[in-house]
């Protein structure tokens, strides 16, 4: 299986790697800049591997095994970064944005080398969240709604609470409000929560640039909540529209790399990054 299918903006080429040297010279076959993705696969066995270009030096690898795509990492690194792959933007692992060299060497090992098994039993695979349905493009997910998911599971309760980065612990216990107020309104809340997480849910909303909330939950207004959490009726439109601003203005504390529309020179500048 030496064929590898070149994307670019949704148009594809097949190209046959047949020696060594060949992977590299099909990688430089087209500009960085078009966002072009590179994929070997085996349909019968359906597993496949797709390298997506960031720039000139950095590509990202993602192998798909079981039905679950695997993002290729050289680190425990919880961060995400905002990238565009195949022309769509979208977060993969800051782990897994490495320099091209790493790309050649998955390539060369599925169609010219020792084979798909011996990449995934020797090399640092992290798998993608169960959200992620194709590392080409076009199924990646708004950065918002991946960290309302993630703080849908993050832990609020003692000690666990402090694990995280703060932007995500606060989202974390408004998403928790959020959720109980919309299954059995603020009466609930207010019977359900302890004074404290009461008190830490209204210091969140005040980070997140919601400070009616505390007198909302004072009153125990349901009308008024769904006003100020939900307006124009989509689900916690305000909370996820104060998070988007939070993360333009500070998306470390999120634990964030990157956010739209900020190019991610900085740290691919970074020397330590290609070696």
């Amino acid at each position: 299986m030496r064929v590898i299918e070149r994307r670019i903006f949704g148009l594809t080429r097949t190209l046959r790697a047949a020696a060594a040297g060949d992977v590299q010279r099909i990688l430089m076959s087209a500009d960085p800049g078009e966002d072009p993705s590179y994929t070997w696969r085996d349909d019968e066995r359906r597993v496949a591997v797709v390298v997506s270009v960031i720039d000139a030096d950095h590509c990202q690898v993602a192998l798909l095994d079981g039905g679950r795509w695997h993002d290729l990492v050289d680190s425990d690194d919880p961060t995400l970064a905002w990238v565009s792959l195949t022309g769509t933007p979208g977060v993969v692992p800051l782990a897994s944005i490495l320099p091209c060299r790493f790309a050649v060497d998955a390539l060369e090992t599925v169609t010219i080398g020792a084979g798909f098994d011996q990449l995934r039993a020797t090399r640092r695979w992290r798998p993608a969240p169960a959200w992620v349905g194709d590392r080409r493009g076009y199924l990646l997910r708004d950065l918002v709604e991946v960290l309302w998911d993630a703080a849908g599971s993050l832990p609020v309760d003692e000690p666990e609470a402090t694990a995280g980065p703060v932007g995500l612990r606060h989202l974390a216990l408004l998403r928790r409000l959020h959720d109980r107020a919309m299954g059995g309104g603020l009466d609930a809340v207010l019977a359900e929560f302890p004074p404290d997480r009461l008190d830490a849910a209204a210091r969140a909303a005040d980070y997140l640039g919601l400070p009616d909330l505390r007198a909302v939950l004072r009153d125990a207004d349901d009308d008024a909540y769904e006003r100020l959490a939900s307006p124009d009726g989509e689900d916690a439109g305000a909370i996820r529209a104060a998070v988007q601003r939070k993360l333009d203005a500070a998306p470390w504390e999120f634990g964030v790399t990157d956010v739209p529309g900020r190019a991610i020179t900085e740290f691919l500048a970074d020397p330590e990054r290609v070696r």
